[in-house]
């Protein structure tokens, strides 16, 4: 028999897994950012590298705006903006100081690392904001919901934080430098790239996101939960 799930509503409560879930949020924020600086070929397209990596990070967020909520999630999330920020600082700070006498590598490390600003302003910011959008909205319709349509609310969310994240990523990125036609062609691949790897991993991250919340067995909202219909 199922356990039956404790209603908690706001932070009243100890998470007892949400420790292991931020330090592989904050992985995969540095890894996806690492990953951006590299394009693939996947049947004759050209991908971004970061897309591998962006897979988990769909079911990671999904999982924490579902358990543990929207307000945890951001606070998490700042945290990991000044990582990301800490990250390329001390990135740029390895390009611009001389190297060691006998180190060979150094025009090559410099040609991987020495990110344009605008390419690393353009990723901090866009993921920081694309991941606040999703576990925002994912949070207010579980709300309104009562926990009900999780595929519905999944689906929902990303859809409407990759709009905010091709926005933002290739507006600072690309703004004024490539045709509007070419950015809104390569955001809009982009969007259905996401959104068809969120669709195929929903049920993967349905199940792991029940799991989570009987071994926490709590069932979250950041508010009340709307009334059942009469």
């Amino acid at each position: 028999m199922a356990k039956e799930l404790t209603v908690r509503v706001g932070d009243t409560w100890q998470p007892k897994g949400l420790i292991y879930f931020a330090m592989v949020m904050m992985a995969l924020m540095l890894i996806t950012n690492v990953l951006n600086l590299k394009f693939i070929n996947i049947y004759g397209m050209s991908v971004i590298a970061s897309q591998l990596s962006y897979v988990f990070s769909l079911i990671i967020a999904d999982i924490m705006a579902e358990v543990y909520g929207y307000r945890r999630v951001r606070r998490l999330l700042y945290v990991g903006l000044g990582c990301l920020v800490l990250y390329a600082l001390f990135l740029q700070a390895a390009v611009l100081l001389q190297p060691a006498n006998g180190y060979t590598n150094d025009p090559a490390f410099k040609a991987l690392f020495s990110q344009t600003p605008r390419i690393v302003t353009a990723s901090i910011v866009a993921y920081f904001v694309t991941e606040l959008m999703n576990s925002f909205v994912m949070s207010r319709l579980k709300v309104r919901t009562r926990a009900r349509f999780f595929y519905g609310r999944a689906l929902t969310a990303v859809g409407i934080a990759q709009i905010v994240n091709g926005i933002t990523f290739y507006g600072i990125a690309f703004g004024g430098v490539l045709a509007i036609s070419t950015i809104a062609s390569a955001a809009t691949f982009s969007w259905f790239a996401v959104m068809v790897c969120e669709f195929l991993v929903l049920p993967i991250t349905k199940q792991l996101a029940l799991a989570v919340k009987r071994y926490e067995g709590i069932e979250h909202y950041d508010s009340q939960p709307q009334p059942a219909d009469p």
